[in-house]
């Protein structure tokens, strides 16, 4: 569900003024969390977006470790947004607690129907992302961590109030998730480093065939590269409707994402489960999101379709994957 949050004009008013900004118009934009706007310039568009309360909320802390990782990427020229910086230097803003930036707003959009070779450019372009950014990790601290341990302790707090929820099945699908994610172990020895979490489609922009800028690392964290794979492969290689996964698009994937880094043995040997542990991570937000904030019966039948057919899909394509990934 698609929202839109608005920011009294006052406010708008002294940003503006504090970024030296000649704004002639600006609208906020529908999203699923985040405080977002259009600001339209005489010269340039510019992107607003601060955090929002609730489960999306960032600290201070936070968005200057979201800066520190952006500031890494592109001075690698990789492909991102900087934040703009105010009269003073200083690039973040805040509002009470909403806390965010300013990025310029560029003329490009999302590939929701990628052809083999745009996933093959996807997969590279993640690939380039994670050897700049291995074994190095943000001197702020983040406090959202989306890993496996954590998103285990995370269920076991939250199960008490699916039960008590209107929750369909909730007893069904809380022995079900408590069994799915109990299975799931990884290597110790998996590299580490600073990773997007959330590389859907949505966050890739494209223009003429080419990705243009990768967008929204809120959710970024030092962790297992391979969870950052799993999310990738996860909203790359399944079809529009999450009925199909395609060996093909897999295939392609990581062809491209090998030819910037290639997987070691134990990123090999685990990456099936990371892609598992990506769905489960994404069934227990949505399922929480249902609960907390949308009420909406299609996140409640997301979650559920999560657990109890994306895993069994990628069961039934184990020796397929597993195939793919050691012929590299």
């Amino acid at each position: 569900m698609l929202t839109k949050q608005n920011i009294p004009h006052g406010i708008l008013d002294d940003i503006f003024k504090r970024f030296n900004l000649s704004v002639k118009n600006y609208h906020p934009l529908a999203t699923s969390g985040n405080i977002s706007y259009i600001l339209e310039t005489v010269n340039d568009d510019y992107f607003l977006r601060l955090c929002p309360l609730g489960q999306r909320w960032r600290s201070k802390n936070e968005i200057l470790a979201e800066i520190e990782l952006l500031d890494l990427l592109n001075r690698s020229k990789f492909p991102v947004g900087m934040p703009l910086g105010d009269v003073n230097g200083q690039s973040i803003i805040s509002w009470g607690k909403h806390h965010g930036y300013i990025r310029k707003y560029i003329i490009a959009e999302e590939n929701l129907n990628p052809s083999p070779k745009d996933i093959e450019t996807f997969g590279y372009t993640v690939g380039r992302m994670h050897s700049i950014t291995e074994d190095f990790s943000t001197k702020h601290k983040r406090n959202h961590v989306f890993s496996c341990d954590s998103t285990k302790r995370h269920f076991v707090e939250a199960k008490k109030f699916i039960l008590e929820s209107n929750f369909k099945d909730a007893r069904g699908f809380t022995d079900a998730y408590d069994s799915a994610i109990n299975s799931l172990h990884f290597s110790s020895r998996l590299s580490r480093g600073m990773i997007h979490e959330d590389l859907g489609k949505r966050h890739v922009l494209w223009n003429h065939g080419k990705i243009v800028q990768v967008v929204d690392f809120d959710r970024s964290y030092f962790g297992r590269l391979i969870f950052d794979l799993g999310q990738a492969c996860r909203g790359w290689c399944f079809s529009e409707d999450w009925e199909n996964w395609s060996n093909e698009k897999f295939n392609a994937l990581m062809r491209g994402y090998e030819k910037a880094r290639k997987l070691d043995i134990y990123e090999k040997a685990d990456l099936v489960d990371a892609i598992k542990f990506a769905i489960l991570e994404r069934s227990l937000a949505f399922c929480l999101r249902y609960i907390y904030v949308s009420h909406d019966s299609k996140d409640e039948t997301f979650a559920r379709d999560s657990l109890f057919k994306q895993l069994r899909i990628i069961e039934e394509n184990r020796a397929s994957m597993e195939k793919i990934i050691n012929i590299k």
